[in-house]
């Protein structure tokens, strides 16, 4: 099987898939730097509802209207919920829908992610959410992900897509900023060419006057 072709275009990279019915590995990509918030994995899990339906012996749990689902900055909500569990009554898995289901959650560089799909799986235990259908996941500041299926890992902030079905996975990568360039310090001006620089103005103390000899004054006797 040939391996997909990659096109760039104006930092954006679209993959195309190798074979009409077959899913491919399209993108993944690490934030830099910034992680997701590490204290979350730590956090209890909370999940709201309008009602909710199930029993802790079959494990499961059906949630109706409004569901929110929060553990620490991940944030997550829809329509619709089916909650698994375990024996000690803890939450394991959530399966949200919604038009669209939407999830964020803050990095520990400040910075936030936020996504949306028909369909958002939040494995708990795996650290991992999977957005199906329509999925998009925008990272600020870094770039955008749009594909049939995402995934997001709460831990380490990793995204990966895959294509399906004719069609494909698109991302839109946000270049660096880059430094601001200092300001050229100013020389000390130069007259200009051809101006003449004017000399001291010259003495104007007068000499002192000459004053004649008398004339003789000797007379004839």
């Amino acid at each position: 099987m040939s391996m997909p072709r990659l096109r760039r275009n104006r930092g954006s990279i679209d993959l195309l898939r190798a074979a009409p019915l077959a899913l491919a590995l399209a993108a993944i990509f690490a934030c830099t730097g910034a992680q997701a918030t590490q204290a979350d994995r730590d956090q209890p899990v909370n999940v709201n509802a309008n009602s909710f339906a199930g029993s802790q012996e079959s494990g499961k749990t059906t949630f109706t209207g409004n569901v929110k689902i929060d553990q620490g900055t991940l944030h997550a909500d829809g329509d619709n919920a089916v909650g698994y569990f375990d024996q000690n009554n803890q939450v394991q898995r959530v399966v949200l829908t919604g038009t669209p289901a939407h999830m964020q959650q803050k990095l520990d560089d400040g910075s936030m992610v936020h996504g949306a799909a028909n369909t958002i799986d939040y494995t708990v235990s795996q650290n991992t959410v999977v957005l199906t259908g329509n999925a998009n996941v925008v990272q600020e500041g870094k770039g955008s992900f749009h594909g049939e299926k995402l995934t997001y890992n709460t831990d380490s902030g990793q995204i990966s897509g895959e294509s399906g079905g004719g069609g494909q996975v698109h991302l839109t990568l946000q270049p660096k900023p880059k430094p601001a360039k200092a300001a050229p310090a100013k020389a000390a001006s130069a007259p200009a060419a051809g101006a003449s620089i004017a000399a001291p103005p010259a003495s104007t103390t007068m000499p002192p006057p000459t004053v004649p000899a008398p004339a003789s004054t000797t007379h004839n006797r």
